[in-house]
């Protein structure tokens, strides 16, 4: 069995008996729902609206963890600890001692081999001494205490992240790199498509813009999914053009076996159409396995 090491993630951790009513004020999702669930989504905002990061929150015994690309966790914890004044609640980094693994389209022996029940339902699926694993697509996350989960992999093949980053993409799963924080509202993510928005629960940071953006519907750009027939190599925030206007950014690409694919943040009235890069070359639109009104 192959698996995907997922250096570059980082994780979070929201400690304490008001762990998620102080998240419940800060982040998109409703934070209650982590009990029950794993990986759920959810974006920190700027109270202007703009995605610091993006996040996938999952439950802790005393809290919740926080799962971040790792450049970002020192930001949006520094940032998260403005708030936190009496509240009872720890913010830690501890991306050093989690660990995470990514399994792309595993085969039912595969899981089988890790205790992992695809048939059960429910998630997330323990596998004993803290380690977990949710099914987030054809995905499949495993989390946990690095040794643990170092253990539970043993005498499997590990691999770099690329196939997995690629994955994400094909399932239009987006990913707020440093470079782009702050770019964006959740929206021009598909955060509201994906179930990373809660539009019940109450105010939080940055609620006003994106209920506002919601229900007035001025939603004008969308995550939109590209292909290059060609590898390039692409940065988040590299334009994208229609007949020499630009009508979009780049959110993440990955080049491999010849070909490029991305995830790009583009005008509603451009889309379905072929854009270029700065460097001419042609973005081909590909589907997303999601419906964007």
């Amino acid at each position: 069995m192959d698996y995907c090491k997922l250096p570059d993630t980082g994780a979070l951790a929201a400690r304490g008996p008001d762990a998620v009513t102080f998240l419940q004020g800060q982040l998109t999702q409703d934070v209650r729902r982590v009990a029950d669930r794993g990986a759920l989504r959810a974006a920190y905002n700027t109270p202007q609206g703009r995605v610091i990061a993006l996040a996938r929150l999952h439950p802790l015994d005393d809290g919740v963890l926080l799962q971040l690309p790792r450049a970002l966790v020192p930001v949006v914890a520094a940032r998260l600890q403005r708030f936190v004044l009496r509240s009872k609640v720890k913010l830690l980094d501890v991306s050093d001692e989690w660990g995470y693994a990514g399994l792309v389209a595993p085969t039912s022996a595969d899981l089988e081999s890790l205790g992992i029940d695809a048939a059960e339902p429910g998630a997330p699926r323990a596998l004993g001494d803290g380690v977990t694993a949710v099914r987030l697509d054809e995905r499949w996350l495993l989390q946990g205490p690095a040794p643990a989960l170092a253990h539970r992999l043993a005498g499997a093949r590990a691999r770099g992240p690329d196939d997995w980053h690629r994955a994400a993409i094909l399932a239009g799963d987006p990913t707020v790199e440093p470079s782009a924080s702050e770019a964006w509202i959740a929206q021009m993510l598909n955060l509201d498509l994906l179930d990373g928005i809660s539009f019940t629960k109450g105010c939080y940071t940055g609620q006003e813009i994106v209920a506002r953006t919601q229900h007035l519907g001025r939603i004008k750009r969308r995550t939109f999914r590209y292909r290059i027939e060609t590898e390039r190599p692409l940065a988040p925030l590299d334009a994208l053009l229609l007949d020499e206007t630009k009508v979009g950014e780049v959110v993440v690409a990955h080049a491999a076996g010849g070909t490029t694919e991305l995830l790009a943040v583009v005008a509603l009235e451009a889309r379905d159409r072929a854009l270029r890069t700065a460097g001419g070359d042609e973005c081909v639109p590909q589907a997303l396995p999601y419906a964007v009104e």
